[in-house]
């Protein structure tokens, strides 16, 4: 017993190297629930086999790790709503989940527009010649230009002028609000998706 006993301590030293940055008392707290839920799996049957069919079952220790941390970061992206700390959570989840990853994407390009969107307006005063729309009368093509662009050409025409600051404004709030909103559903379905083994760590 004393040799499984301390396999189920080394693997719980693999997690606690994983919890960093938790509170001391939380990583107490989940780790002596790890601890008892695997001597509830294995039950009176301590043998070497029941313990590494147990720790098998649970995962491995930088999942399970990684699982608490995605967790405590998502709890805390829904109650704070913040752009950055939602991004960040979702980046945490693509590090350990081909679906995070597809997430995290889709909100970087969502994110991104929202920002290029709010970088047009906020440089256009400053910059009025060489932030715009433009649309050219030989190829009828469009093309927005934002800073380090000499000016449009004599085949240019600037289709938006001014009104480019509220309709920049507008888009790029409303594209990171709805990337936001995006992001927050789909770290609910994630957690719904890679349940903990234990209670939700709070």
């Amino acid at each position: 017993m004393r040799e499984g006993t301390e396999k189920i301590e080394n693997y719980l030293k693999h997690v606690r190297a994983g919890l960093r940055g938790f509170p001391a008392p939380e990583i107490t707290e989940i780790l002596n629930e790890l601890r008892a839920h695997i001597l509830e799996r294995i039950g009176s049957a301590a043998s070497p086999t029941a313990i590494d069919s147990a720790l098998r079952a649970l995962g491995r220790p930088e999942e399970i790790a990684a699982l608490y941390l995605a967790e405590n970061l998502t709890i805390q992206a829904e109650s704070r709503r913040s752009p950055w700390i939602v991004l960040r959570t979702v980046f945490h989840w693509a590090t350990f989940s081909v679906k995070g990853f597809v997430i995290f994407a889709i909100c970087l390009i969502g994110f991104s527009l929202g920002l290029s969107f709010f970088l047009t307006a906020v440089m256009k005063p400053f910059h009025p010649q060489n932030v715009g729309l433009w649309m050219s009368n030989v190829q009828s093509n469009y093309s927005l230009h934002v800073g380090g662009y000499l000016g449009p050409s004599e085949n240019e025409r600037e289709l938006l002028g001014w009104w480019i600051i509220p309709i920049g404004f507008s888009l790029g709030g409303g594209s990171i609000l709805l990337t936001t909103q995006f992001a927050l559903w789909a770290l609910r379905w994630l957690r719904r998706s890679r349940h903990l083994p234990l209670r939700t760590a709070a």
